[in-house]
C-alpha cells in the first residue's frame, strides 16, 4: 500500500443515504487532486455482480438462509477484493465502498443469527485482511428512515437489503442498534454521522473528519 491510499467504507440501512454521501465525498476527494475509485457490495466486477443478483432476489420458493447470504457476499467480496480494492489502493488510489464487512457483522450476524466468531473468519478469509480506513456510520430514526424510503419509488430501490428493511421499524430498529453495537467494536475505525440532518451537512462532517485525520 501508498502512504496515500485510504479505504473509505459506507454503512448503515436503506433509507440513511450512503448513495448520496458517497457521490459527494467522491467529487470532494476528486477536487482535492486524489484518484478515487468508487464501488459497492456486493458487487464491484462481473463475477460479484452475478453473486449480487441471487442476493438481491432469490428464486421464487427457495428462500436463502442467513448462512447461504454470508457465503454469497463472502465469495462476492473475496473477487472484489482481488479485482478491485487490493489493486487499487496499491496503485495509490483511495476507495470509497457502498458497504463491506461491517453489513455482513450486522446482517448476517446480530440480525441474522450466524455466530460471530464464524462470521470473523469468513471476513478474514474474503478480504485477506483488509479493512476500512475509516467506516462512516449513517445513523438515523427509523421514523426518519422510513419515510424516506416511502418516498421514494420501487424503480429506485436498489439496495440490497431492501427486502430486510421491508419488514417494518421494528426490523429497521434491529438493525440500527446492531451497527451502532458493531461501531462500539472498532471505536477507531469506526465515525458516526447524523444522518437525519441534511445531505450538505452530513458530507461537510464527513470531509471535516477526512481531513481532522489525515490532514488533507
Amino acid at each position: 500500500m501508498t502512504e496515500r491510499a485510504r479505504f473509505i467504507a459506507l454503512e448503515g440501512g436503506e433509507g440513511v443515504g450512503k448513495s448520496t454521501l458517497m457521490r459527494g465525498l467522491v467529487a470532494w476527494l476528486s477536487q482535492k487532486g486524489i484518484e478515487v475509485v468508487q464501488t459497492r457490495e456486493p458487487g464491484g466486477t462481473p463475477i460479484a455482480d452475478q453473486i449480487r443478483k441471487i442476493f438481491k432476489a432469490p428464486p421464487e420458493g427457495d428462500e436463502i438462509t442467513s448462512e447461504t447470504e454470508a457465503l454469497l457476499v463472502s465469495a462476492a467480496r473475496a473477487q472484489h477484493v482481488a479485482k478491485v480494492i487490493r489493486p487499487a489502493l496499491a496503485n495509490g488510489q483511495w476507495v470509497v465502498c457502498d458497504r463491506f464487512s461491517d453489513s455482513t457483522r450486522v446482517y448476517q450476524g446480530l440480525f441474522g443469527g450466524v455466530a460471530l466468531n464464524d462470521l470473523e473468519w469468513l471476513i478474514r478469509f474474503s478480504t485477506g485482511g483488509i479493512e476500512p480506513d475509516i467506516t462512516f456510520l449513517l445513523d438515523c430514526d427509523v421514523a426518519v428512515t422510513s419515510h424516506r424510503i416511502g418516498g421514494r419509488g420501487t424503480s429506485m430501490n436498489d439496495d440490497d437489503t431492501a427486502r430486510y428493511d421491508q419488514g417494518g421499524q421494528l426490523v429497521l430498529d434491529r438493525l440500527r442498534q446492531g451497527y451502532r453495537k458493531v461501531a462500539g467494536f472498532y471505536p477507531a475505525r469506526f465515525y458516526i454521522l447524523d444522518a437525519a440532518r441534511s445531505a450538505d451537512e452530513v458530507l461537510h462532517d464527513a470531509c471535516a473528519e477526512l481531513e481532522r485525520r489525515w490532514n488533507l
